[in-house]
């Protein structure tokens, strides 16, 4: 897959985990089983938490370098 995943975010409930992914030109939310399935990196247990009403982690997007 060429998404890369940005953070999780705990489930309300039953509801399970999800991540939040940049693909290319979109980006959605992705339950965890289906984020693991599809092989997204970084590993879905070494995305960082985000909280309900939290700041987002600022996105890098694809193909940019930081500091250049």
């Amino acid at each position: 897959m060429d998404g890369t995943g940005q953070y999780r975010s705990r489930g309300a409930d039953a509801s399970g985990h999800t991540a939040f992914v940049n693909d290319r030109s979109i980006a959605f939310d992705i339950g965890e089983r289906l984020y693991r399935s599809r092989g997204y990196l970084p590993p879905f247990d070494e995305l960082p938490w985000v909280e309900p009403g939290e700041a987002r982690p600022a996105r890098v997007p694809t193909g940019i370098v930081k500091g250049r």
